[in-house]
């Protein structure tokens, strides 16, 4: 949580060849609010560079979406003053670690520079540069806006996330239960 407070205020370099915009899902076949906001933090950190940089849109179709995350999100850009021809479409993920990979890949095959910025919620930002380090992603992590009521479901889902591994999955278990102890045995 303190992580994510930092990413508010830290400025982000101005020089990247690559911004990756994660996907959070549709509404309906639109772009809601909190992918919105992931967007538009692209769309400044692209005006902000002295060069164009690509635009990768990372998100698969969902079964209930009718359309992939990532068109939609080409749409938004586009609309929104990005030339169609900066943006690159990884529309095959349907997970964090599925975009970091397929995101690299497309990285990987253009040649020249790999400067990247990462561009996801803020408090989905920690994960991801994890995420992004084990697969050998050099990235900087930026974290868009998130509206304050949706904070306590973001931070439990990403904490949840977060210590799905195992090693972190069994301190977690051992620490919870040492807690609920007094409460079970009541000492």
């Amino acid at each position: 949580m303190i992580y994510t407070l930092f990413l508010e205020v830290i400025p982000p370099r101005r020089d990247f060849d690559f911004i990756i915009v994660h996907g959070s899902g549709l509404i309906g076949g639109d772009v809601p609010r909190l992918l919105a906001d992931r967007l538009d933090k692209a769309i400044k950190i692209y005006g902000r560079n002295p060069t164009p940089p690509m635009v990768i849109t990372s998100g698969g179709q969902g079964a209930d979406e009718s359309r992939s995350e990532a068109s939609a999100m080409a749409e938004y850009l586009v609309d929104h003053g990005i030339p169609a021809e900066r943006i690159v479409l990884e529309d095959q993920s349907s997970n964090t670690m599925e975009n970091l990979r397929n995101s690299k890949a497309i990285i990987d095959s253009m040649s020249g520079r790999h400067l990247v910025a990462l561009v996801t919620s803020n408090y989905h930002v920690f994960r991801c540069i994890r995420y992004a380090h084990d697969i050998g992603l050099a990235c900087t992590g930026i974290g868009a806006h998130v509206a304050p009521y949706y904070w306590p479901s973001a931070l439990i889902r990403e904490f949840v996330a977060i210590h799905r591994e195992k090693k972190h999955l069994a301190l977690f278990v051992v620490g919870w239960a040492l807690l609920m102890l007094p409460l079970v045995t009541g000492l």
